[in-house]
C-alpha cells in the first residue's frame, strides 16, 4: 500500500512540476530572429541596457486580431516588468505600468516587433510567475501578459492557457546563450489602424 502510494505521489509531482529544459534555436529559427533583428528602428526595442543584471532576453512578437487572424500592423503596444530581483521600482508608486523596465514600440506591417529585454524575475511571495505586461493601446481589452513556460508553476501554465489575455512562451536560447522566445499575441477587438 505505502508502495502505491508513493508512486501515486511521484507521478503526480512529475506531472506538475517544472520542465526548465530550454533547447536551442533551429536553422530556421535563427533565419526568423534575423529578420526580426533587421526591421525597421519603429518595431525595435531596447527594454533593459545592456549593464542590466539579469539573463539577456529576445522576444520576436506579432500581433495578429484574433478573430480574424489579419496582423496589427502599425499597432502601438507599451511592455513593462519586474527587474532580476522581482521589483518593479515605478516612477510613479501608484502606477505599476511607469515600472523602471519599460518601454513602448510600434508594429510593423507584418504586426512585428522585437524586443531586447531581460528575464524578469518573479514577482511578491510566489515562484515561477515571471511575467511580462502587455498593453495593445485600443484594444478592448488592452492588457495581455506574457509568461514564460519554464519559469511558470503547473497552476500558473493551466492558468495562462485557459485565458485569452495570457500567452505562454516557450523559451529557447541562441547559440551564444540568450534567452529567446517567437510568440504570438492574439488581441481581442482591436482599434483599425490605417495601413
Amino acid at each position: 500500500m505505502n508502495k502505491l502510494i508513493l508512486i501515486t505521489f511521484s507521478v503526480i509531482f512529475i506531472s506538475c512540476s517544472t520542465d526548465r529544459t530550454i533547447s536551442e534555436i533551429s536553422a530556421i529559427e535563427n533565419d526568423l530572429l534575423l529578420e526580426y533583428q533587421n526591421l525597421t528602428a519603429q518595431s525595435l526595442l531596447n527594454i533593459a541596457g545592456k549593464n542590466e543584471p539579469g539573463e539577456k532576453l529576445i522576444l520576436c512578437l506579432t500581433f495578429i486580431n484574433k478573430e480574424n487572424k489579419n496582423v496589427l500592423a502599425n499597432q502601438f503596444v507599451q511592455f513593462y516588468h519586474t527587474s532580476t530581483t522581482g521589483n518593479y521600482e515605478p516612477s510613479n508608486p501608484n502606477d505599476e505600468t511607469s515600472a523602471r523596465l519599460s518601454g513602448q514600440s510600434k508594429t510593423n506591417k507584418k504586426g512585428q516587433i522585437y524586443i531586447e529585454t531581460i528575464l524578469p524575475g518573479d514577482y511578491g511571495s510566489a515562484e515561477d510567475n515571471r511575467h511580462i505586461h502587455t498593453i495593445v493601446y485600443g484594444a478592448k481589452p488592452e492588457a495581455y501578459d506574457i509568461h514564460f513556460k519554464q519559469y511558470s508553476s503547473y497552476m500558473g501554465r493551466h492558468f495562462a492557457e485557459g485565458s485569452d489575455q495570457h500567452f505562454l512562451a516557450d523559451l529557447k536560447k541562441t547559440k551564444d546563450n540568450t534567452l529567446i522566445s517567437f510568440l504570438t499575441i492574439e488581441v481581442k477587438n482591436p482599434t483599425q489602424v490605417e495601413q
